[in-house]
């Protein structure tokens, strides 16, 4: 994602560090309204317009609503954003066929239920930024009519499925990056929640690294939270007083880069190009960019085309432009090993072990994307994460 765009949304510092809501806070926000944190009037007005007649996901139509439920606010400069941009490009190629709403800050809760039964009453395509689980699954069941996205979901059935980006690949060779920029081979990782994302951001972080250097580790530290500049710039300390070099971070929010660009070592992060925060220290991002998706599940909604995956729906997924210092023989190496990827190369191919001693996977054997996407041990060489 460019910077001009992030800069579009208007979002200053100081109002980053002022935002407090938290992407995925997995059950732990249940006290904000999201359709309060939407603005009431607004939102209620939007739900009490008849929905269009024709299922979106048996019968073609000329027109549909798309409804869309997110974590956190559309300008953390980070997951939400991005989201919001896809939904934008939706209505871009879509034009007049179709119309979208979005509820921000719905908190993983009842309040979440809610919020999906609102959406589901006047739309023919529901999606949800985040895994909401039963909250999400029970609002599918009782509107079988209606289609629903579910990001970073594991629930499948007629009418729901999940999609998440494939992550894996790009990991690996931010890897690369990461082996040869940081001398000693101590790479930080500051992440969220022990889950399938941390599992994949830190094991192909290693098998990278560790094809330059072969001592390479990766040290985690969890704050249980995508967004909290505080507990992200403690830790982020934590990891370079322990000798890291090489700092990647999945926060909404920028204090990590801010740190490592005080301390003078380097930064990559999840979400966005947030060089302007670390211009020295920036190595490089995902780009994450949902519009095609959005716009091809709306436009089979519209066909009446649409149907329901039976396994996760991974999306590919590149790294963002270099950091101004990222000197050209990494950028080269990478390019390098990009060219294996394409090739065929599997960074979970074995022989590998996780931390406890297990052979997971034996000489030769190979995770799929989709098998990665469950993914719940770490490597040997990865600490933190369990």
């Amino acid at each position: 994602m460019e910077d001009g765009k992030r800069q579009g949304s208007g979002v200053s510092k100081q109002s980053l560090w002022e935002m407090r809501m938290t992407r995925r806070r997995l059950l732990r926000n249940t006290g904000v309204g999201a359709a309060g944190l939407f603005g009431g009037a607004a939102f209620l007005a939007a739900c009490s317009s008849n929905k269009p007649s024709g299922g979106g996901s048996s019968a073609a139509s000329s027109s549909i609503n798309v409804g869309f439920a997110y974590i956190g606010p559309v300008a953390d400069n980070g997951w939400t954003f991005t989201h919001d941009e896809g939904r934008k490009a939706m209505e871009t190629a879509l034009g007049s066929k179709v119309k979208s709403t979005f509820v921000e800050n719905v908190p993983i809760s009842a309040e979440a239920g809610q919020t999906f039964e609102q959406l589901a009453s006047t739309s023919e395509l529901v999606v949800a930024n985040t895994e909401y689980a039963n909250y999400l699954s029970d609002v599918a069941a009782n509107h079988p009519d209606v289609a629903f996205l579910e990001c970073d979901g594991h629930t499948y059935t007629d009418n729901l499925f999940a999609f998440y980006v494939e992550h894996v690949a790009p990991n690996y060779l931010l890897g690369v990056a990461a082996g040869m920029l940081a001398k000693s081979g101590k790479i930080g990782y500051v992440g969220a929640f022990p889950s399938a994302t941390a599992f994949n951001d830190t094991n192909p972080m290693l098998l990278g690294a560790r094809t330059v250097n072969p001592n390479a580790s990766v040290k985690a530290v969890l704050i249980n939270s995508f967004f909290d500049p505080q507990k992200a710039t403690a830790a982020t300390n934590a990891l370079i007083d322990g000798g890291a070099e090489f700092i990647f971070s999945v926060m909404d929010e920028p204090s990590f880069l801010q740190v490592a660009e005080k301390r003078g070592v380097w930064g990559a992060a999840w979400n966005l190009d947030i060089r302007t925060f670390g211009p020295t220290a920036y190595v490089n991002t995902y780009q994450l960019e949902w519009g095609d998706f959005y716009t091809e599940q709306a436009q089979k909604v519209l066909d009446g085309t649409w149907t329901a995956e039976k396994e996760v729906h991974l999306l590919p997924l590149s790294l963002g432009t270099w950091g101004d210092n990222v000197p050209k023989d990494v950028q080269d190496a990478v390019a390098a090993a990009k060219t294996k990827v394409e090739g065929g190369l599997n960074p979970y191919t074995g022989p590998l072990t996780d931390t406890k001693g297990v052979v997971r996977l034996k000489e030769g054997e190979t995770l799929s994307a989709v098998q990665a996407y469950t993914i719940d041990w770490s490597l040997q060489g990865v600490t933190g994460v369990a």
